[in-house]
C-alpha cells in the first residue's frame, strides 16, 4: 500500500512537471506572438508618421508660395489703386474687430 502511494506520488509529481512545462511553453509562444504584433504596429505607426511629416512639409511649402503670391498681389494693388486698397483694408479691419468682439 505504501508502495502504491509512492508510485502514485511520483506519477502525480511527474504529471505536474509536464503540465507546468506545457503552460510555460504556451506563455512563451503567446509572448512571442504579442512581441511580433507590437513590432508590426510600431512599423505601421512609423510609416504613417513619415507620410504625415512629408505631407505637412509639402503643405507648408505651398502655404509659403500662396502667401508670397498674396503679398505680391497686395503690393501691386496698393501701387495701382491706393484708395481702393486702403478702403478694403479698413473694411477687413472692421469685420475682424466685429468677429473679435462676438467671440468674447
Amino acid at each position: 500500500m505504501a508502495e502504491e502511494r509512492n508510485v502514485q506520488q511520483r506519477h502525480n509529481g511527474h504529471g505536474a512537471g509536464e503540465a507546468t512545462g506545457a503552460i510555460a511553453q504556451q506563455a512563451q509562444t503567446a509572448a512571442e506572438q504579442m512581441g511580433r504584433a507590437v513590432q508590426q504596429g510600431v512599423g505601421r505607426a512609423n510609416a504613417a508618421l513619415s507620410a504625415v511629416s512629408e505631407r505637412s512639409g509639402e503643405a507648408a511649402q505651398r502655404t509659403g508660395e500662396v502667401l508670397g503670391n498674396f503679398r505680391s498681389a497686395i503690393e501691386t494693388s496698393a501701387r495701382s489703386q491706393p484708395t481702393t486698397t486702403v478702403a478694403l483694408a479698413a473694411l477687413a479691419g472692421f469685420f475682424f474687430g466685429a468677429f473679435w468682439r462676438i467671440g468674447r
